[in-house]
């Protein structure tokens, strides 16, 4: 089944339909990607009643008891998230902020005010507001597929990065991913990368990846990886418990938001070597890798430098994703870790 309509619907009617509706569907890139210039240029353009491009929702399948909402976000986040913000008190108008129709500056006061006190000075202009209608065009499909094309295809000329892409793809692996790094103190606590752009979904998937043998994390590869395995097969659900049991020896290791694990090649490259880490010296060990590692860099005289570790570096910066530089750094890191057990 699949049908496609196009209703005007009002922020009134948005306002009453929020707790039903899903902002963040698996194939939806992460939240607070609008900066407060961005957002507030367009509670500008709903208050001048300017157009704004349309919003995408789908009809959550009826026949699924375990769900609350009527819809859910294919297209639009961001205003949806700067239009809450604005209703619920969180972001005031800019400071140049001009209403367009107001010849005799009735309502010059309200620039840089917010919702509420807007609501004080000038109740004509929440009414605007309120009154002002989107254009949303619904989805009724009980594809998966079809949304998560929709998505992409939608997104495809807004900077999706490929992390999103990847996420947006669906499938039981998509699931399973957003699951782990949801769900673990690894990704929640332990390290210091924020979840921006679904980076703990890239980091997680190259985990995966590396448990089930592949040499290479390179884009054209984790693309054909996420293709390929979407459904989440026993060779993944097997990979997926290794990559859980590993992930737990940084748990019980690091600090929460540790400045070790801030570089995501660099935590790619200690979780390749962990099994050959004894336990306990995980911490121990990238911290004196990274020591040396700093001694070297910070040298002026490079010549005399450790030139293993100026080629790690150069590593991290340069086609890090790569096979050659991933077994360059694991290399390089394996023989350190000799040297550090030698020393123990």
């Amino acid at each position: 089944m699949f049908k496609i309509f196009q209703e005007y619907k009002s922020i009134s009617w948005l306002l009453a339909q929020e707790k039903y509706i899903d902002f963040s569907p698996n194939y939806q890139r992460m939240g607070r990607v609008w900066n407060k210039e961005q957002k507030q240029l367009l509670i500008d353009s709903v208050i001048n009643g300017f157009d704004i491009p349309k919003i995408y929702f789908q009809f959550m399948p009826q026949n699924n008891n375990t769900l609350c909402y009527n819809y859910a976000v294919i297209d639009g986040k961001q205003r949806l998230e700067a239009i809450f913000d604005f209703l619920k008190n969180e972001l005031a108008l800019s400071d140049p902020f001009v209403f367009i129709n107001d010849a005799d500056k009735k309502y010059s006061n309200i620039a840089g005010k917010t919702f509420f006190e807007i609501d004080n000075v000038a109740p004509s202009i929440i009414s605007r507001i309120l009154e002002y209608e989107l254009c949303i065009v619904f989805m009724d499909t009980d594809s998966p597929d079809i949304i998560n094309e929709t998505f992409i295809r939608l997104n495809s000329g807004v900077a999706v990065n490929t992390a999103e892409k990847r996420n947006a793809s669906g499938g039981n692996l998509a699931q399973q991913m957003k699951t782990l790094y949801m769900t673990s103190p690894f990704f929640t606590d332990k390290i210091r990368m924020t979840n921006a752009r679904y980076a703990h979904f890239d980091l997680a998937l190259k985990f995966l990846m590396i448990e089930m043998g592949y040499e290479d994390l390179g884009k054209k590869t984790v693309d054909r990886f996420v293709s390929s395995e979407k459904d989440f097969d026993i060779e993944c659900q097997q990979a997926l418990e290794r990559v859980k049991s590993k992930i737990n020896c940084f748990i019980n290791e690091f600090d929460d938001k540790d400045k070790l694990l801030s570089k995501k090649s660099l935590i790619v490259t200690l979780y390749s070597i962990v099994d050959e880490i004894p336990v306990g010296k995980l911490k121990k060990f990238i911290k004196y890798f990274e020591l040396s590692r700093e001694i070297a860099m910070g040298r002026e005289d490079k010549i005399n430098s450790d030139p293993k570790m100026i080629e790690f570096t150069r590593l991290l910066q340069q086609g890090a994703d790569k096979k050659f530089s991933l077994d360059g750094r694991r290399e390089i890191m394996l023989e350190y870790l000799h040297i550090f057990l030698t020393i123990e």
